[in-house]
């Protein structure tokens, strides 16, 4: 009797017959098992090449490719199946996409010392069972996440102690998620010596397990863990345990490394832990609101003073022009008497008529817009659409529309007046850059703070800014190809339309800035997820600069609606230590006020308090830059660097004390009929000048320290420009020389006429310009233009503050032409003129 024939002849005679896409999966599992690298291969993708595959099987046949390369050592070709992965409309694909990258790039570097064959020794040593397949039996006490029955979740929202349930998104399939029948199978595993293709079609294809490994559990005392997290054990924790045991497994000769806490990687915030987050939800505690309270009662009267100026100072402009016209041409014009009103009424009238107008003026800017079904936003993301609902029903405010915008860029903010009216606006971009909880995280952080006024502030705002900002960018791109007066014309009124916007903007960035630690709070209370928070800011940020760096400039949306995102764009990296400036630079936030947003790396590192207050496994560990970096409080020198930082605001305010003083001592002699300093108290010039002699003073102290000399042979240092971006200790005035090269980019001319933003995109990234010539920003108007997008070479000062830039010392082409820049030139002849005035003022008199 002729003896049966093994399996792997068996699928040899039936690789010409023309076989279905699930039976071509169903023998490159079984090549996979038996380790037969190069039929797996070819079988995987002879499925992609099939004309009856469906999307499900070619996803299937990529993650097997991913799985068969990752077995046999190809870690780079690997790695390029996964990264379109991550541009998946599933959350699920995209988390799976995420941990195997992370997986790879943690096992390679551990190969390095370590033979790939020996993994497998090494992983039934560390007691980690290979399931090179990736199917999963379908039996609950087999899946290494634990499902947690609905009844387990039932509860009254009203309660103070809501519990968060496990979400369906973070258990489902690839099946699942693309429509593919996922039938339980009735099968039971076998050794894997006796498995037969059938045997393999009786197990459920599941996207987290496909290339997970399946560890045995070990019984551990962890000490350090409260009872209240999640007990899942993500992929990122179970790579660095994976990490640990292969250390401890080599060689004695070779010297053992302490394995890093740290587990953020260079591929960014995607490759993070997931860390853990809370059960059952906590409160942090009461907080304070005066700080909030006072921002809010602060802003809203010096903007309405800023408006009404704006509005009497058009209005007079138009009046004198108007009256102009009437000497010179006989039409006999007369002019009613609101040309010459306050114009108080006007404004507050506007102000009401912008805020009940608002939910119907943002939809019209923002179209076209189509609204997020409940069912669309659970296919992102189920827990966002639950928190949303029990968030609202514990407030009796009805559930709020969701807006979709078509935007590459991850944007969400909302507007209104009353949550009746209320919405919540996301683009496109947002719902692919996020993971389903990090959604939720950020769709929390936007409801967060409906109940407060500046909610409603930021709403009719915002309106403004849209106004102003669109004038500005509709002129610039329309005027580009008129003829000279109109280019002229259109230039010069978008230049003045942004000029009111970037006013307006600094008035009430205080506001937005000061906001944002309370929204940050809240938001970890209602998710009990801090670690998903920082995650979705972290990603949100990086996208945001990915894009700037792409585009050479801010794009128009993203400056527009800078106050009221979560967070603006930081191209320093996405690491801890790149956060660490952020975190514990003392300066950081009188460097910050100016800024719509707090430094990002202070941001990560409060909301990683909240999770280590509530013992919470962190996805971006502290720790060891706290050690290293310390006090985070202000010494005597960084009161020193920061009269000197301030420079023109510290002589203002210590004039300002000089001339009090004086104006008090002359109070005092003519109390007591002391008529040598008694005309102290009755020369008005000294309280006017001495402000303005101050002013100048200080800010003709700092040019020497802030443009120090740069040598003409000064190296090409572009090296140190990475250590740069993460030392926490720069601030501005330590005016770094540097020498790079690059790209210029920036916006188009007619948009760059004040210098908005030049930027120099390198191989490091990309970094702003400062450029000012002998007429200060309005050089900018014919200044760098003809160089735009052509490759040169920078030389100037690095400054390190909340954002990273250059001053320009001098440029140079690659065909050897020059072009100098003037800030210490320039910075002198700003200085002269307060100077000058002050100076006119004691001589002549008040």
């Amino acid at each position: 009797m002729r003896p049966a024939l093994p399996l792997r002849t068996l699928e040899d005679i039936g690789m010409g017959l023309d076989r279905s896409p699930e039976q071509l999966l169903k023998a490159g599992l079984a090549a996979l098992k038996q380790k037969d690298y190069g039929r797996a291969i070819s079988t995987f993708q002879q499925i992609s090449q099939t004309d009856g595959s469906s999307t499900s099987h070619q996803l299937k046949a990529q993650m097997g490719l991913i799985r068969t390369y990752e077995e046999q050592g190809n870690h780079d070709q690997a790695r390029d199946l996964c990264k379109p992965l991550l541009k998946s409309r599933s959350q699920a694909i995209r988390q799976w996409a995420h941990e195997k990258l992370q997986q790879l790039t943690t096992i390679e570097k551990i190969s390095i010392k370590q033979p790939v064959n020996n993994l497998d020794n090494v992983n039934q040593a560390s007691g980690v069972i290979s399931n090179t397949s990736g199917f999963v039996p379908f039996n609950a006490e087999e899946r290494t996440v634990p499902q947690v029955s609905d009844s387990a979740h039932s509860s009254d929202i009203s309660t103070p102690q809501t519990k968060i349930q496990d979400f369906p998104q973070e258990q489902k399939s690839v099946t699942d998620r693309t429509s593919v029948s996922s039938t339980p199978s009735k099968a039971t595993a076998t050794p894997e010596a006796n498995l037969t293709e059938q045997q393999v079609g009786s197990s459920l294809f599941h996207y987290q397990n496909l290339n997970n490994n399946r560890r045995v559990e070990h019984k551990t005392d962890i000490t350090n863990t409260s009872t209240e997290t999640d007990p899942k054990v993500s992929a990122a924790s179970q790579t660095e345990n994976f990490s640990a045991n292969l250390t401890q497994l080599r060689p004695n000769k070779q010297p053992k490394r302490p394995v890093k806490t740290t587990i953020a990687t260079a591929l960014g915030p995607e490759t993070w832990p997931q860390g853990s987050r809370l059960r059952t939800l906590k409160s942090l505690g009461k907080v304070s609101m005066g700080r909030l309270w006072f921002a809010q009662l602060a802003t809203i009267p010096i903007i309405f003073w800023v408006v009404r100026w704006l509005v009497k100072t058009a209005l007079s402009c138009t009046r004198d022009y108007l009256l102009f016209l009437n000497r010179l041409l006989p039409i006999n014009l007369k002019l009613p008497d609101f040309f010459w009103g306050t114009q108080t009424w006007t404004v507050i009238i506007g102000f009401g008529a912008l805020t009940l107008a608002a939910p119907w003026l943002w939809s019209f800017l923002l179209r076209p817009t189509k609204n997020l079904s409940t069912q669309q936003l659970k296919s992102y993301s189920p827990e966002a659409s639950q928190l949303l609902r029990r968030f609202c029903a514990q407030r009796h405010w009805p559930v709020p529309k969701v807006q979709l915008i078509t935007s590459d860029l991850p944007l969400i903010f909302s507007y209104g007046w009353r949550p009746r009216h209320g919405k919540i606006v996301v683009s496109q971009g947002l719902l692919e850059h996020l993971a389903a909880d990090e959604l939720a995280a950020v769709m929390m952080y936007e409801i967060s703070h409906w109940s407060t006024l500046d909610w409603i502030f930021f709403s009719t705002h915002g309106l403004l800014l849209q106004g102003f900002h669109r004038v500005y960018w509709f002129l610039a791109q329309w005027g580009e190809n008129r003829s000279a007066l109109l280019k002229i014309t259109a230039g010069t009124i978008a230049n003045l339309s942004y000029g009111i916007f970037w006013l307006l903007t600094q008035v009430s960035c205080g506001l937005a800035r000061i906001r944002t630690p309370y929204r940050d709070r809240k938001t970890a209370e209602l998710t009990g997820n801090p670690n998903g928070l920082i995650r979705a800011l972290a990603k949100l940020s990086a996208a945001m600069a990915n894009t700037v760096n792409r585009q050479g400039y801010t794009p128009q949306l993203l400056e527009s609606l800078d106050l009221m995102l979560p967070v603006g764009p930081t191209s320093v990296g996405t690491s801890s230590q790149h956060f660490a400036w952020g975190a514990f630079n003392p300066l950081r936030h009188w460097l910050s006020l100016n800024q719509g947003h707090p430094p990002l790396g202070d941001r990560i590192y409060i909301i990683n308090a909240y999770g280590r207050h509530w013992k919470l496994t962190p996805s971006l560990n502290f720790a060891q830059l706290q050690l290293k970096h310390g006090s985070r409080a202000l010494t005597q020198r960084d009161w020193k660097n920061l009269l000197l930082q301030a420079g023109a605001w510290s002589g203002l305010m210590i004039g300002l004390g000089v001339a009090m003083i004086m104006w008090l001592m002359g109070a005092i002699a003519t109390h007591f009929d002391l008529s040598l300093l008694a005309w102290l108290y009755k020369d008005r010039s000294i309280l006017l000048s001495m402000p303005l002699i101050g002013t100048a003073t200080g800010h003709l102290l700092r040019i020497n320290p802030f443009f120090p000399e740069i040598a003409d042979s000064i190296p090409i240092n572009e090296a140190e420009l990475a250590n740069w971006q993460t030392d926490p200790t720069l601030v501005p005035l330590s005016s770094l020389p540097i020498k790079i090269n690059g790209t210029l980019t920036g916006r188009p001319a007619l948009a760059n006429w004040l210098g908005q933003e030049w930027r120099l995109r390198t191989k490091y990234g990309s970094i702003k310009l400062h450029h000012t010539a002998y007429f200060g920003p309005l050089s900018n108007i014919q200044g760098l233009t003809p160089w735009l997008n052509t490759p040169l070479q920078v030389t100037g000062w690095f400054r390190r503050g909340h954002h990273i830039w250059i001053d320009i010392d001098r440029l140079r082409t690659q065909q050897n032409q020059t072009k100098l820049a003037q800030h210490p030139l320039w910075a002198a002849m700003i200085s002269a003129i307060p100077l000058a005035y002050g100076l006119w003022i004691i001589f002549k008199g008040v």
